[in-house]
């Protein structure tokens, strides 16, 4: 095989009910000079098995003990051969023009560090077009605002390998917030783009581990912003700890910061259940969404109907 032009980065942890359809999207891809690493992160599950089914040379399965997602990452980032680092999570799904398109904007835009994309969603039941939180609009570039566009789909990552390897890739003591640290960072050393059209399906489950990490997240990803802002005023990062310690005292804005943050959870779960088809159940998380944050259905509505 020549020398690949991109390197996808698959990292996987007892992913084999969805990895064959995730691996298959990445190998019908309209790009063809690519390495697929597919690392698995000590399954417990026929993960393995299921990539050594795949008769391809670009594919190369790396079998490690279990060290977290962030490592896994990482062992991509230090492996790749190419120049530039596509990455895909176990269960999403890539339209086949994905890495073309990606490849193109970078090569014409020499002095982006990383480019992201929109995605829709999807469950067992339904889609969605993302609407509500997005304004599609196919082939316009943005330029990446942290703390006005938040954490992107990891899955939709396009980044160069120097870039990544730079700034030391993923950092594990932000997990689970760790791909908002990582966009932070990449748009410290260089522009990063966002592609506004969905090159991704981003697949919601029941059981996904966002749900049971969620006042984890919301707090590190409190964080991250923190030390994004000391990083632009030159100051040292806090550690968690010491971040812990100059939180908020004021109670109104502790509840404030709460009711969003509740918001937020309940929007993504009544998101879920809709798309597995669960009306009723959808509905009664949507109300305690927007009993919680009602500004941010508001925002939500309003993006979906100006742009339906």
């Amino acid at each position: 095989m020549k020398s690949p032009e991109v390197t996808i980065i698959v990292p996987i942890y007892n992913g084999s009910a969805y990895l064959l359809e995730t691996l298959n999207s990445l190998l019908s891809q309209t790009f063809r000079n690519f390495e697929l690493l597919a690392i698995d992160d000590g399954s417990m599950d026929a993960s393995g098995d299921v990539v050594r089914t795949l008769k391809d040379e670009r594919v190369r399965l790396i079998q490690t003990k279990n060290s977290g997602l962030c490592e896994t990452l990482n062992l991509g980032i230090a492996e790749a051969k190419a120049l530039y680092i596509a990455r895909c999570d176990q269960d999403d799904i890539n339209l086949p023009e994905r890495l073309a398109r990606q490849l193109q904007v970078m090569e014409d835009n020499p002095e982006a560090v990383a480019l992201f994309t929109y995605n829709t969603k999807f469950g067992s039941k339904r889609r969605w077009s993302n609407a509500d939180k997005f304004i599609m609009a196919a082939g316009e570039l943005k330029e990446y605002e942290p703390m006005k566009d938040g954490c992107l789909l990891g899955s939709t990552m396009f980044a160069r390998t120097a870039a990544l390897r730079s700034i030391g890739g993923f950092r594990q003591s932000y997990y689970p917030a760790d791909d908002l640290d990582l966009e932070c960072r990449l748009s410290q050393v260089g522009k990063v783009l966002i592609l506004r059209e969905p090159l991704v399906a981003y697949r919601f489950q029941t059981d996904a581990n966002t749900y049971r990490v969620f006042a984890d997240m919301r707090e590190k990803s409190h964080w991250t912003k923190d030390s994004y802002q000391r990083r632009l005023q030159g100051l040292r990062e806090l550690t968690l700890e010491q971040f812990r310690l100059i939180q908020v005292t004021d109670l109104w804005s502790r509840i404030g910061r709460h009711c969003r943050d509740t918001s937020k959870l309940h929007m993504r779960i009544a998101g879920q259940r809709f798309l597995d088809g669960r009306y009723l159940a959808a509905s009664g998380h949507l109300v305690r969404a927007v009993l919680a944050d009602p500004s941010d259905i508001t925002g939500r509505l309003k993006r979906y109907f100006s742009h339906s």
